[in-house]
Order: structure tokens, then sequence, then C-alpha cells
């Protein structure tokens, strides 16, 4: 084929040569190597130009409109010199997927200058679509095929990398701009969470002494509050004893009601009290709650 292709450019650049004598500017030359084409199917596009040497000219490449047709590929040759002209011709190789009975096609070559390229084009050239199907049935009867092939898919990692690139940048600005902001959120976010699933879980402590106020069930709820506290206060509440407590948080009602608490745990003396002990442990809490998120408030 591509011996065919360049004896057949060889042949058009010798009449187009001879016709040169005649012009003042050559046309370039433009034909299919075929009569008729098939839908889809590629058909060579010869197309050459002779002009004087040294003289810059552009040929169309894959950015350019080769409607009624689409470019599939193309191919170029070496620049034929002699001391007068220089010849440059390509082959492109085309498809239509349009149903004209005729298609034509010229294209040009831009002829550079100081400040801009004139186009001079190629005379029309025409191919004839072979139409395999040229009358369509009323009905068609469709061939079922559900056999599975497998298509492997690629990733693209060049978009991946630029994506983390890019979301990394992004991350880092954000932490920049608004990482203490953000950070104090988060904080506050997760001590309301933790407050709130401690009332509900303290509440049914409290219940459970209503009916079982053996020591067993008031260290346990006293253990739960000291739990919760130990994260809040970030202190080892768990490992203190009450008088330590007391000597940290230096709250007198706090005192009174863990040594009351204390009492009903160690001493034989009859349980009272315990409800309203066990409440105000948890409006203590609260207050802690709104002292501390305060206090990140304002960091």
């Amino acid at each position: 084929m591509i011996k065919i292709v360049k004896l057949t450019i060889l042949v058009a650049l010798f009449f187009s040569g001879s016709q040169a004598i005649h012009a003042q500017e050559t046309k370039p030359i433009g034909f299919f190597l075929k009569d008729s084409v098939k839908i889809g199917e590629p058909v060579p596009f010869i197309f050459s130009y002779k002009d004087k040497k040294n003289r810059s000219v552009i040929f169309p490449d894959s950015l350019y409109n080769f409607a009624p047709f689409e470019l599939v590929s193309k191919e170029y040759f070496n620049t034929q010199s002699d001391d007068i002209n220089s010849i440059d011709s390509a082959v492109y190789y085309l498809t239509t997927f349009e149903i004209d009975t005729v298609q034509r096609l010229s294209l040009p070559v831009f002829l550079i200058t100081e400040s801009d390229s004139i186009p001079n084009f190629s005379l029309m050239d025409s191919i004839i679509l072979d139409q395999v199907v040229t009358q369509m049935p009323d009905s068609v009867n469709m061939e079922e095929n559900s056999y599975y092939r497998p298509v492997s898919l690629q990733f693209n990692y060049p978009y991946f990398i630029i994506a983390l690139v890019v979301l990394g940048v992004l991350a880092i600005i954000v932490l920049v701009v608004w990482g203490k902001d953000i950070r104090k959120k988060i904080k506050l976010y997760r001590l309301k969470k933790g407050l709130e699933k401690f009332n509900a879980g303290f509440d049914q402590q409290i219940d459970a002494l209503s009916n079982d106020t053996t020591k067993a069930n008031i260290e346990k709820t006293l253990k739960y509050w000291k739990s919760y506290m130990e994260g809040l206060e970030n202190l080892p509440f768990t490992k203190l004893t009450t008088k330590e407590i007391v000597l940290l948080m230096q709250s007198s009602s706090l005192d009174e009601t863990l040594k009351s608490i204390d009492k009903n745990i160690y001493s034989k003396a009859t349980v009272s009290a315990l409800q309203n002990d066990f409440e105000f442990l948890k409006d203590y809490t609260q207050d802690r709650y709104n002292h501390i998120s305060e206090v990140i408030k304002n960091a």
C-alpha cells in the first residue's frame, strides 16, 4: 500500500509540475485513492504541494475539521527539493459515517507570511458511498448474545496523583487557616456527646438505686461518675480518695456530698439522701462541663 501511495504522489506531482508552468500560484493536489468507500472504512486521501524552495507551509493536522470525514491517522513524507522547488506530501486516512451518496473534500495548505497564514485549497475531489444496506426491512430479527466478555480496566494514575496533590495542598491550607477553629469544634463536639452519654447512663444508675440500695450498687454508681470526671478533667478520679478529690477541686459542697455517699458505702448506718447526693453530682458535672467548654472556646 505504501509503495502504491508513493507512486501515486509522484505521478500527481509530475502533472502538477507541468501545470505550475502556466500558473502563478500552484494549488495543492488532493484526491482519494479509491472511487468508493463503505461507512466506517478508512480510505487514503493523497495530499501534496509543490512550491518555491524554503517557503514555510503547514499541512492540516489532527485539529483540522475534515468534515464530512473523520481523521483516523496520517503519514507525512520527507520534503523533496531541487534548486528551485520543494515538494511536501502526506496521506490522510479518513473515514465517514455520513450517508450522503457522494461526499466531497478539499484540503488547504497554509502559506506562512510575516503576519498571517494564507490557506490555499486543493480542487474538490469526491468519493461515492458504497451503501451495503440499500433498503431497511420492516422488522429486524435481533440476534441475542449474552456471552460475557471481560474488559480490563486501566487505572488513571496521573489523574489520581494530581488529585492527591491537590487534596494535600487544600488540606494544608485548611489546617493553616482554620485548623485551630476546627480542632476546637471537634473537641467541643466530643465533649457534648460524652456528656449526653454520661447523663443517659447516670440517670439509669440513679433509677436503679431506688430499687437496689446495696453498697455494691452505690459504689458502682459512684465509680461511673468518677470514670466520666476522669476523662472530663483529665485527672485520675478513679484512683483518688474523696479527700484527694476535694483538695483538687476545692469545693466544699462536693466534699459534703462525697462524704455522705462514702458513709452509705462504708458505714453500717441506714442509707439516706442517696438520690439527692447523686443528683448533686450530676449538676456539679454539668457545671464543670460548662466551665471546660468556655475555656476551650476562649483558648
